[in-house]
């Protein structure tokens, strides 16, 4: 029988769910395939494996874009085809319906971003679904007392986007959203090396460079060879790319998460600066895997930044354990609205994504 309680956590690169009682039950790559007749041939990680390997006839594509569904109809049947895969038979649909799910979303989260997200769930069966902020799961699977009178600030670094926060009693004092995350820092190595070698790769090689030997200081050089078209003959060549290239592209990026966040302390009230710097920031998400980030954080901030354990896992493990304390959701659901930034300062931080 399909359990009651069920946490999904609906990335822009991975797909996470978590079953109350069994733990996490899948972690996948939030991919499919598909033919010309739209029918899905393979999600996660099988499909993963197809990209920029496929015929004409099949397509592989990430129904998630910064943190949003692109293609509703896609995410529909990639999440039914992971509860499928959890389940281990279609018969999950006439019970999933009776379950409550938990989804992490993006802070910025719009009206119809959350109607197109609760309409994935629910065509895949369930009856029940809550929104729950990922900044918040995430502090509450880093362990923060958040609902105490104390600054709880927590920058999540997604495959999509950069969630900021700062959370007290139990909701968010001021938070922002940008639309950066790991997958920009793979385009941008793309374009760094279309640009500089005049060679194309794809973005399984990106993202594979950036984890072999990405470092956001750079202090020690790495290089790595990679395998690309070369764009004047179409044929294939191999490439040396060092750790100071790699910085060299994604700077960018990293400048506009530094400054979003130094936005988002700069909004919060004089009384949560003592707090802010005695208890430091939270670093989560993917993109907390970057080499040296927390320590790249700490010099352009000057607090503490500690990097948390698992923080692939962190807000799904968040979401998980706030599935035995559902008294406790209201000041985290979006039906609830926290203390967003204020209209007159939204320019200030906006012009980060303008740039």
């Amino acid at each position: 029988m399909c359990p009651k309680q069920i946490a999904v956590d609906l990335g822009t690169a991975n797909t996470l769910i978590y079953i109350n009682g069994k733990g996490i039950v899948l972690q996948e790559p939030s991919v499919a395939a598909l033919n010309n007749n739209n029918k899905i041939l393979a999600v996660g990680q099988e499909a993963q494996k197809m990209i920029g390997k496929t015929p004409m006839n099949i397509e592989v594509i990430r129904p998630l874009k910064n943190g949003s569904i692109d293609n509703f109809d896609v995410a529909r049947a990639m999440l039914r085809k992971f509860i499928e895969k959890v389940s281990m038979s279609k018969k999950v649909f006439k019970t999933f319906s009776k379950a409550q799910v938990l989804v992490g979303v993006p802070s910025d989260i719009t009206q119809v971003e959350r109607r197109g997200i609760e309409e994935v769930i629910k065509e895949a069966g369930a009856r029940d679904v809550k929104l729950v902020k990922s900044v918040v799961a995430a502090a509450i699977g880093a362990g923060a007392s958040i609902n105490k009178p104390q600054i709880t600030f927590i920058v999540d670094v997604g495959g999509g986007t950069t969630d900021i926060a700062a959370i007290t009693l139990g909701g968010i004092l001021v938070e922002h959203s940008i639309k950066i995350g790991g997958s920009n820092f793979d385009d941008a190595i793309i374009q760094y090396l279309r640009k500089e070698y005049n060679v194309s790769i794809g973005e399984i090689t990106a993202e594979n460079i950036k984890i072999q030997i990405g470092d956001v200081l750079a202090e020690e050089e790495k290089q790595i060879e990679a395998t690309g078209k070369d764009l004047a003959t179409g044929l294939p060549v191999p490439i040396h790319v060092n750790s100071k290239e790699v910085l060299k592209a994604i700077q960018q990026s990293l400048r506009k998460i530094i400054d979003a966040i130094k936005k988002v302390i700069e909004l919060c009230p004089p009384e949560s600066a003592a707090d802010i710097l005695k208890n430091g920031i939270l670093l989560t998400g993917g993109g907390a895997l970057l080499k040296n980030l927390d320590i790249l954080l700490e010099k352009e901030l000057k607090i503490k930044v500690t990097k948390v354990e698992d923080p692939l896992l962190i807000v799904i493990q968040g979401l998980g354990k706030t599935l035995n304390h559902l008294d406790l959701l209201n000041s985290m659901m979006l039906e609830y609205s926290p203390r967003d930034i204020q209209e007159e300062h939204s320019e200030i931080i906006d012009s980060n994504e303008k740039e």
